[in-house]
């Protein structure tokens, strides 16, 4: 279930996605990309994450924030889930805690640690309290006083996601350079800093959700090259490459599958 921010947190949070089951059966799930950090509070038994390394499963903190993924993830779990989930906007990392949001890639840091005592504090109430609409309030108003200590507003940021989101991530850097006040060079560098990402991999990684969505309002029998054509797709070797990297599965596999959680969130 997705549920909307306060329109006070719209520049700040995408949206809550919550995730609950009583089954205590074993789920595995796939996680990846979809161009926003977050920050993840387990309310039962944490998930277990596998290691990319090793192959070993790891067990997640009981809330911890994420940065931008690079490879998708495959978690697991055998028991009760809660969870809420809150879907940063890309910049969001950089404004609330005042991180290179390139440090956090590919990771997970404990609330506590970016957050201290107050962040504990907010842990134990989340964990205390069923009621899903109260809990998203007890988080909009710790994150709105984050938000007023760190209010970080960059135009060259603002305007380049605004030019990559109109054009669903089609578009060359080129292009993009001959709307936006920057340099190339200093384009890079903000959007190390505050996204953590180059433009070139955000806009690819929007093009693919875009992708996504259209797979998802499609019904089964409308041709995946058509739909990939029009995301600007255009060699379907290509197309199924790029699908395995970003979900590990092929365009079919994730069409077919009932058990979409969230676009870049599903069921194995």
């Amino acid at each position: 279930m997705q549920i909307p921010p306060s329109p006070a947190l719209s520049n700040i949070v995408r949206h809550y996605l919550i995730l609950s089951s009583d089954v205590c059966i074993k789920h595995d799930f796939r996680f990846f990309s979809d161009g926003s950090p977050g920050i993840v509070f387990h309310r039962e038994i944490p998930f277990s994450q596998k290691n990319k390394l090793d192959g070993n499963f790891n067990i997640q903190p009981k809330c911890f924030v994420y940065g931008q993924i690079t490879h998708f993830n495959t978690l697991s779990t055998t028991a009760k889930t809660d969870m809420l989930i809150v879907v940063l906007q890309p910049f969001a990392l950089f404004r609330l805690f005042n991180i290179a949001a390139f440090e956090v890639n590919d990771k997970t840091i404990s609330f506590d640690e970016l957050t201290g005592h107050s962040g504990r504090l907010l842990l134990e109430r989340i964990q205390e309290q069923p009621e899903n609409v109260v809990a998203i309030q007890l988080i909009e108003d710790f994150l709105l006083g984050l938000h007023i200590q760190n209010t970080h507003y960059d135009k060259i940021i603002f305007t380049s996601l605004q030019y990559i989101y109109a054009r669903r991530g089609m578009s060359s850097l080129t292009k993009m350079l001959k709307e936006v006040p920057a340099t190339e060079r200093q384009l890079e560098r903000k959007f190390r800093e505050h996204i953590g990402l180059s433009p070139k991999k955000f806009a690819d990684i929007v093009r693919f959700r875009y992708l996504l969505k259209c797979l998802k309002k499609a019904n089964q029998h409308t041709n995946i090259s058509s739909i990939s054509y029009s995301c600007g797709y255009y060699d379907q070797s290509h197309l199924n490459n790029i699908f395995k990297k970003f979900t590990g599965l092929t365009p079919l596999q994730y069409q077919s599958n009932s058990n979409l959680l969230a676009v870049n969130f599903l069921l194995l």
